[in-house]
């Protein structure tokens, strides 16, 4: 009994200890995720997502720069400083790739903001090394280049943008002849964009004639290579509409087809169909039907449309089709569906204004789900990567 009386004070101490130790366990596990955690992880989120426009607007004044000095794919150019460039490039995407992963992984805040911190700090190490690498350019440009080749490299780069271009009026003119403004307003603003950038570069050009620094040949640079790429995007403008023109009559006439079949499967197995799926796809027949009307002027919209109805209609279907009509309708919706992704990432990436971060992660995924599309060899995963990648392209704005 004396034994049993000494153990109890040590039990009950055991089990205050362990109640002492489980209630700081809790405390610190509820701490981890509290408002406060959270909106210290969303702080430390964004501070990686600022570092990141930081490192992403560096590489593309790094790819300038080189441009610049004639140091891309010029056999005398250091093997190190391209080794370097190809790296800022690497680094660049890791960081796309991290910081859109502190969203998609599901964790508690506290770890989140550690998981942000690190991110931010290896994207501003990899910024260092980015500005430490204009540095080593600058100096190799000093000793191996001079400002009078320079600027004739410059003007002949521009006299090959003028010349690979053409007359982008002949291409405006055939568009405005044949549709509407919708099919043809992005190859507006991207000819005016190109004549603009035109006019930047011949004045920095004679701007480094009077000032031979190699801020000026940048400027003529940037100048130039946004030239360069609208007039790439009047091109795309004015081949997308022709190509939609030409598959519209068809896609519109393919997709009735699947949507009368689809209205038949609905009223056949209506419990294995989405909720309200006959309205929905009714719903669907009649956009369809809008967008035919107008199909002559506006192809693009048109094809546009059909890829949109095929994806509502698979939605409404759910499981009340066979793993072979699902085939057969990713074979039938993947070529619309990855011709409106890549016309939508052309266009987007053919602006000018700088986008928010947001804006940037969002290109950046449509770039790597395009990839995965034309990777894939299941036209089912194919095609939800196109769709994926044409949703995430951020609308345009103005």
């Amino acid at each position: 009994m004396p034994d049993l009386g000494a153990a109890v004070p040590i039990g009950v101490a055991l089990v205050a200890a362990l109640v002492v130790a489980a209630a700081i366990v809790i405390a610190v596990r509820a701490n981890r995720r509290s408002p406060r955690a959270r909106a210290a992880a969303d702080e430390a989120v964004a501070h990686a997502a600022e570092a990141l426009v930081r490192l992403d607007d560096a590489v593309e004044s790094l790819d300038v720069a080189f441009e610049a000095v004639d140091a891309v794919d010029a056999p005398d150019a250091p093997t190190e400083l391209r080794r370097a460039r190809t790296a800022a490039h690497r680094a660049r995407d890791r960081g796309f790739a991290d910081v859109s992963a502190l969203d998609a992984r599901p964790t508690i805040p506290a770890r989140r903001r550690d998981d942000a911190r690190r991110v931010a700090h290896d994207v501003d190490a990899s910024r260092a090394r980015v500005d430490a690498l204009r540095v080593r350019l600058d100096e190799w440009t000093a000793t191996s280049r001079s400002p009078a080749a320079l600027r004739d490299a410059a003007r002949a780069r521009r006299d090959d943008i003028v010349a690979a271009t053409g007359d982008p009026e002949r291409l405006l003119a055939a568009l405005r002849q044949r549709f509407d403004a919708p099919d043809w307003i992005d190859a507006r603003r991207a000819a005016d964009a190109a004549a603009t950038a035109l006019f930047d570069a011949e004045a920095a050009l004679r701007d480094a004639d009077a000032d031979p620094s190699l801020e000026n040949l940048r400027r003529a640079t940037a100048a130039l290579r946004r030239a360069e790429r609208h007039g790439r995007a009047v091109e795309d403008a004015h081949r997308i509409a022709f190509q939609a023109a030409q598959n519209a009559d068809d896609e519109l006439a393919a997709v009735r087809d699947e949507l009368d079949a689809a209205l038949s499967i609905i009223a056949a197995r209506p419990a294995q169909c989405a909720p309200s799926a006959g309205e929905t796809v009714r719903e669907a027949v009649r956009e369809l039907e809008t967008a035919a009307a107008a199909a002559a002027r506006r192809p693009r919209e048109a094809v546009a449309t059909v890829a949109s109805v095929r994806e509502v209609r698979d939605r409404a279907l759910g499981d009340a089709v066979s793993a072979r009509q699902r085939l057969e309708a990713a074979r039938a919706a993947l070529p619309g569906t990855l011709a409106c992704a890549r016309a939508a990432l052309a266009a987007a990436d053919a602006r000018d204004d700088a986008p928010a971060i947001q804006d940037r992660l969002r290109l950046e995924r449509a770039r790597q789900e395009l990839a995965a599309a034309r990777a894939a060899t299941d036209a089912e995963e194919a095609l939800a990567n196109a769709r994926a990648a044409w949703h995430a392209i951020p609308p345009t704005r103005g």
